[in-house]
Formats: structure tokens, sequence, C-alpha cells
């Protein structure tokens, strides 16, 4: 009789197994994924190292993205393996001043179908200043939470 038990309960553990990583797989591709950040372009935002962020893939390809949230996306020129974090300047059909750094004020109109981003500290930022309007098709989602334990990361243009 306890083999019987025994054989039952192991049957039920070793049938949970799959379902837990099935879930967790469906979670982290698809709901929500934890990144670590390197690199003082989004400073004081995000420091230049040791700072986690979590990632909502509900905004993937620019799903719900406003003007002032921050977003991750694939490096449009380094290729897909590179992950970027920007914060969004422009949407679609927005003007922006290309670079205001360097007190031109020449403007531009980001294209449909891609954003226009920067980092919080301009000088130390490879952003769409350097290679252009991103498409929305390379955003991985939009970053809702620095650090260990976790502080939310809120839209400074909006009451949210």
């Amino acid at each position: 009789m306890a083999t019987t038990t025994s054989a039952s309960f192991l049957y039920r553990q070793l049938r949970t197994i799959p379902l837990t990583f099935l879930w967790a797989h469906l979670f982290w591709s698809k709901c929500y994924s934890v990144g670590d950040t390197l690199g003082a372009s989004m400073l004081p935002t995000i420091n230049v190292s040791g700072d986690w962020i979590l990632i909502s893939k509900f905004h993937v390809r620019g799903r719900g993205i406003r003007v002032g949230d921050l977003v991750s996306y694939a490096h449009p020129i380094d290729g897909p393996n590179v992950n970027v974090v920007k914060r969004v300047i422009g949407m679609p059909g927005d003007f922006v001043v290309k670079d205001p750094s360097d007190r031109t004020g020449d403007m531009l109109q980001v294209p449909k179908g891609h954003i226009w981003t920067t980092g919080d500290n301009l000088p130390h930022s490879l952003d769409s200043r350097m290679y252009g309007p991103v498409p929305l098709g390379l955003v991985r989602g939009k970053v809702v939470a620095k650090g260990l334990p976790w502080k939310w990361i809120k839209n400074p243009l909006t009451d949210d």
C-alpha cells in the first residue's frame, strides 16, 4: 500500500514540474523580464552599473508607450543581441529637436512606425541623435521598475 502511495505522489510531483517550467517560460517571455544595466547614459535615473530593471513585455513593439517612458529595445545598429534602455522623446508624427546639446535647434518629424529616444545623461549617451529614429518593431518593452528592492519608475510627464 505504501508503494502505491509513494508512486502516486511521485507521479503528481513529476507531472507538475513541466507545468511549472511552462508557466515560468510564458511569464518571462510574454509578461515581464529582469535585466541588469551597464553604462552612464541613463544617469541619474539608472546607475552606471549594478541596477536591475523590470521590463513589462505588455508594451512590446511600442504598444502603449508614451513620450517620457523608458523603453528597452534591440540596438538598431549593433543587432538583436544588444539591448538598450532610453527615454522616449518623440512618437510617430511628433516634431523633435534633433540634438538639444548642439544648440542649433534643428528639428525633424519622427517617421511613422518609429520613436525618437535619448538617454537622460546626454553627453554620455549614444541614442537617436546618432543612429536616428528607432523602429517600433525593435521595442522589447517598457521599463517599469529598477533596483532590488524594486522602486517603480514613473513617467515624469504624466500624473500616473
